[in-house]
């Protein structure tokens, strides 16, 4: 939820849209990092985040495992450039599965 990630600053909500069952939000802190949410709606969880940090690189990804293989974090890696109309990059430390993601 907004405000609730320990490695953010103060956020406030740039855009939150309902897409079908699910629910994405694009969130900006002080500090300049970004974070793109997607939450299941009727299941009422977060299903996939991404953490960009001040640079607008992949600081922190996640999907949780039931939902992989949905393309999730790709998606939201294009929204939030579409929304907030500027690059951001993905980072060079990935993790295998993280690689594969992109």
């Amino acid at each position: 939820p907004v405000n609730q990630c320990s490695q953010m600053g103060i956020e406030y909500v740039l855009k939150s849209e309902r897409i079908g069952d699910y629910r994405v939000t694009i969130t900006k802190d002080t500090f300049g990092q970004y974070r793109a949410i997607l939450k299941h709606i009727k299941n009422d969880i977060i299903v996939s985040a991404i953490l960009f940090d001040q640079f607008k690189t992949i600081a922190f990804k996640y999907t949780l495992p039931e939902y992989r293989g949905n393309g999730f974090t790709k998606q939201l890696f294009v929204y939030i450039q579409s929304i907030v109309k500027r690059k951001f990059y993905h980072s060079d430390n990935l993790t295998e599965s993280g690689k594969a993601s992109i």
